[in-house]
């Protein structure tokens, strides 16, 4: 193979691994391919450390505080306030897009543990939105439990397309629940 088109070959596969446009392992494999094992040590220095940087921590802990603080105002909001019905349940639904928002910007840095972690925030908030404002809409255990069925379909739902083991669980389980304390009733 000439030079010059090796060199667009490599310039292409380099490009596709910095935009992520190919996992990383492929393009290690190609890179060392067509680059007859030059590039092999230029991949072991650009490999990312295993310890977190202190703006990779910071980064995290703003994240993990601001899930939190999203909880703890939903919960003043819901027994504190005397806001009307429409304003708890807007204030509930941004919050909770808030939190999946964060979620979906920690998967995109590839943080996976926090992408977890805001995942299940933001869908508690949800749920303890929905179901409060149900209550306090309608005294009816009926639509009450319907929305709590609502939500654990979702979830499963979710947990099955997204490959999330404790959603398909938290799913399962609490449409167990709520059938079994529905047919209680």
């Amino acid at each position: 193979m000439d030079e010059e088109r090796k060199d667009i070959i490599l310039k292409e596969i380099r490009y596709w691994k910095a935009n992520q446009l190919l996992p990383d392992q492929y393009c290690n494999f190609l890179l060392m391919l067509y680059s007859e094992g030059e590039e092999a040590d230029e991949m072991e220095d650009n490999t990312p450390s295993l310890s977190p940087s202190p703006h990779n921590f910071g980064v995290v802990l703003t994240l993990l505080l601001a899930a939190a603080a999203a909880l703890i105002l939903t919960f003043i909001v819901i027994y504190f306030t005397s806001f009307s019905l429409l304003l708890q349940t807007l204030s509930h639904l941004i919050l909770a897009a808030f939190v999946f928002a964060m979620a979906f910007y920690a998967r995109r840095r590839r943080d996976h543990i926090l992408f977890h972690i805001l995942i299940s925030a933001g869908a508690l908030l949800l749920f303890i939105g929905s179901t409060t404002t149900v209550m306090r809409f309608e005294e009816n255990n009926i639509l009450l439990h319907l929305t709590i069925l609502l939500h654990c379909s979702v979830w499963l739902l979710a947990g099955f397309y997204w490959k999330l083991t404790y959603l398909k669980w938290a799913g399962a389980a609490g449409i167990i629940l709520a059938v079994l304390f529905s047919a209680a009733s």
